[in-house]
């Protein structure tokens, strides 16, 4: 079994436009450290790009390697913690979450699904921490810039989405087939000041087609935030393998990190488990233990 990881962290977004962040790069850092020490990754095959190099071209030509280079049993991670944001999808009412590399377009599930396209995802581990936002979700106006990952959105794009938005694809899920999401979000609505927030459908977190198993930051109606140091999804993340000798199920670390971003957020954020239902009770970026999904 080889391990392999691509870790993107970035602060600066003056080429993109956007507000810079602060704690990004050493999330990326702190990442790189863990996955090595604490997740056993081959250093060799752990590839890190922050600020000015993780363009959306280094970052896709690094997850389309480590992505082809997987066999049954191995696990690869995608890891990212910078700016998310929201983009029209190819269909009526269909918007993709997206996380926004330094330069260059932004990056939405669909090009990683034709990354993972040979994916089989009963054979190869492969999982998505996403320390961003997607929506923005409600920020409140007096909230520091510096301390939410997600970007302002234009008035002109709030009122397209909130005037269309049916159909909401997560970042990270890798799912081939966006129709078995049809219509899972409502109460689309402007969030102050320069935000949009929606309710996602119950009971859709989980897509037996989906390729990966997605951890992300927050929920749909939440935003990302971050101290100077960490962000919180990140520093969760730390402390609680930190303190469970490195082995512990998805369900068991979802569990804790909510609890631990709870305490570390002045504001409402919940991490968000996605991906293949009956892989829920194996071990986080471990290698599958058999390999047909129960």
């Amino acid at each position: 079994m080889t391990k392999r990881a691509v870790v993107i962290g970035i602060n600066d977004y003056s080429v993109q436009g956007f507000g810079n962040l602060g704690g990004c790069v050493r999330d990326a850092d702190a990442m790189y450290h863990l996955l090595i020490d604490a997740f056993l990754f081959d250093p060799t095959q752990v590839f890190i790009y922050k600020n000015a190099a993780a363009t959306h071209d280094n970052i896709m030509k690094a997850i389309n390697y480590i992505l082809k280079a997987s066999e049954p049993g191995d696990v690869a991670c995608f890891y990212y913690a910078g700016h998310g944001g929201l983009h029209p999808g190819g269909s009526a009412g269909v918007f993709y979450q997206t996380i926004i590399p330094y330069s260059g377009q932004f990056i939405t599930d669909w090009e990683l699904r034709q990354a993972a396209d040979q994916l089989r995802p009963s054979e190869v581990n492969f999982t998505v921490i996403l320390d961003s936002c997607h929506s923005g979700g409600m920020v409140d106006a007096g909230e520091p810039t510096g301390s939410v990952r997600t970007i302002a959105l234009s008035q002109e794009f709030i009122a397209t989405v909130t005037g269309a938005m049916k159909t909401v694809i997560p970042m990270g899920i890798v799912l081939p087939d966006i129709t078995t999401l049809s219509n899972n979000v409502h109460q689309v609505q402007a969030a102050p000041p320069a935000t949009v927030c929606y309710t996602e459908a119950a009971n859709r977190e989980f897509v037996p087609s989906a390729k990966a198993t997605l951890l992300a930051a927050s929920r749909w109606d939440e935003y990302a935030g971050e101290t100077s140091d960490h962000g919180f999804l990140t520093k969760a993340l730390l402390d609680t393998v930190n303190a469970s000798n490195f082995t512990i199920t998805h369900q068991a670390l979802h569990s804790t990190l909510t609890t631990r971003v709870h305490d570390l957020a002045a504001h409402e954020q919940h991490p968000v488990l996605r991906g293949q239902e009956n892989r829920m009770g194996e071990s986080f970026l471990g290698g599958w233990t058999s390999s047909v999904p129960g």
